[in-house]
Formats: C-alpha cells, sequence, structure tokens
C-alpha cells in the first residue's frame, strides 16, 4: 500500500473515532465513514439511511442530505416515509432547515417521477431524437491520484433529465476524472448537437475553451514546453467536441445548484466503490 494511501485511511479511521467515539457532528462529511458504520450495531443500514438524512438536514449539508435522499430512495423507503423523516429533522432543527428541505424534496419528486413515469424511459431510449442538451459533469478521487469516480447528467434544453452516465478507475486523480465524465457524456450525444455543458472545475472549462488550442499549436506541450498533463484524455476530447456546437458554464461547486450536487454525490459514491 503507497504512503498517500496508507495517510488516507489512517485519516479516515481518525475521521470515524472523532464522530463515533466523540460525537463531534460539526464534521460535514460524516456521510464518507466507512462501509462498516452501516454494518455493525443493530440497527439496519436501511434504518441508517433515514437517520443520516434527518441529521444532514439538521446540520443543513445540502452535499449531504442529497447523497442521503438518493441512498434512502434506492434503500426502499417510500416517498411517504421519507418525508415523515424529513419532518423529524425540521421538529429538531426548527424553521432554518426549511429551504433545505424544499431542495430535498425536488429531488425526491425527481426521483420519484423518474420511477413511474414512462415517458422518462422512452426520453432516455430515443435521446437520438433531440437536438439540444444540457450536460452536468464532476470527478472525485479518494486520495489523488487514488480510487476515481466521475459522473454526468444529460438534460434536454427544457432541463428534463435523459440519462445519468457513471463509472470509476481503480487508480486515477481528480482532474482525469473531471474529464472522463465529460468525455462519457459526450460520447452518447448525435453529432452536430447543441450542448451546454456545467461544471464546477475551472481545469476542464479552462482546457476546452482557451487552453486547448495552444496545447495544439504547440505540438501538445505547455507554454513551458511541458508535455500536457492527461495528454490522452484532452486529445480524445478534442477529437469529441469537434463534433458539436457547445458552450460553457461555470458552476460554483456545494453551492445548492441541484444537478451539480447530484453529479458530485455519483462521482464520490463511484469512487467509493473500490
Amino acid at each position: 500500500m503507497s504512503e498517500k494511501k496508507k495517510e488516507f485511511n489512517n485519516f479516515r479511521q481518525k475521521m470515524n473515532d472523532i464522530i463515533l467515539e466523540e460525537g463531534n457532528l460539526n464534521t460535514k462529511r460524516f456521510f464518507n465513514l466507512d462501509n462498516k458504520v452501516y454494518k455493525d450495531g443493530k440497527l439496519s443500514a436501511k434504518t441508517k439511511e433515514l437517520l443520516g438524512l434527518v441529521s444532514s438536514l439538521v446540520l443543513r449539508c445540502d452535499d449531504c442530505i442529497t447523497y442521503h435522499i438518493l441512498e434512502a430512495y434506492k434503500a426502499g423507503w417510500t416517498k411517504e416515509e421519507i418525508y415523515e423523516a424529513m419532518n423529524v429533522a425540521l421538529i429538531v432543527g426548527g424553521s432554518i432547515v426549511i429551504p433545505h428541505m424544499r431542495r430535498a424534496a425536488e429531488l425526491l419528486e425527481e426521483l420519484e417521477l423518474e420511477d413511474a413515469d414512462p415517458a422518462f424511459e422512452d426520453a432516455e431510449k430515443n435521446i437520438e431524437e433531440y437536438a439540444e442538451f444540457k450536460i452536468y459533469t464532476d470527478g472525485a478521487c479518494l486520495g489523488n491520484p487514488g480510487p476515481g469516480g466521475y459522473a454526468a447528467v444529460i438534460l434536454n434544453s427544457d432541463s428534463q433529465k435523459l440519462k445519468t452516465v457513471a463509472g470509476s478507475e481503480r487508480n486515477s486523480t481528480n482532474n482525469r476524472m473531471e474529464l472522463k465524465a465529460v468525455i462519457e457524456a459526450l460520447k452518447l450525444l448525435p453529432k452536430d448537437s447543441k450542448i451546454e455543458i456545467y461544471s464546477d472545475s475551472s481545469y476542464v472549462l479552462n482546457g476546452l475553451s482557451s487552453w486547448i488550442a495552444g496545447w495544439k499549436r504547440n505540438g501538445w506541450k505547455t507554454s513551458s514546453k511541458k508535455e500536457v498533463a492527461n495528454q490522452d484524455l484532452w486529445q480524445e476530447l478534442d477529437k469529441l467536441t469537434s463534433n458539436f456546437d457547445i458552450s460553457y458554464q461555470k458552476v460554483k461547486g456545494h453551492s445548492g445548484d441541484f444537478y451539480n450536487e447530484e453529479v458530485d454525490n455519483l462521482a464520490k459514491k463511484e469512487a467509493e466503490k473500490i
């Protein structure tokens, strides 16, 4: 095991100990605890997902809320049961929780719609019928380098979700995962489409909109004559983007943007699978 991996594991264990033994609930990233938290003890993992949702609402941690809404829904809790847990959070946390509950409710309603509406399945199957898209992308890495995950959500021009893309790599970096998310999303879209890419990665957005032109002129070298990092992915992305009319939108990370939060959590979950 590499020293960086050991360092990360030691840090993670330390955070587990702080939360589990000292009860420090000021740690916003509590949902990244080792899986054993959900395996040990008398409470089921399913029940713990609802407890995590209540806690994240009281703490007003939007990325944690999104994560636990998704996990509670996947665990089989009904919409009514999840709303009941949200009401408990409101009782404990008070009116200051309400704005975060609204965002959680929007996500829950969307999940319900995806499962209940046959039109959603049709939209995913008939993605070739659309000519304009919005893509939200993100990448994550547990250590840098380390296990990595990427995710993208593809929407039509009316912001209707068409497809979710996600995957992982055993040994990667955050920047590579950010690039991979864009690549895998673009591979699914029909040529000559008009696309808006939304990302919180300045590396991706600056590279695509500005840096890549200079790199190509310089034979894929930087202004300091060094080889461009992640050149294989940049070259693949360069070929893909030539097929589309693309514009770029910067999203502030962890600012409550619905789809940015979704891909952020999906990417982290993919990295944690490894």
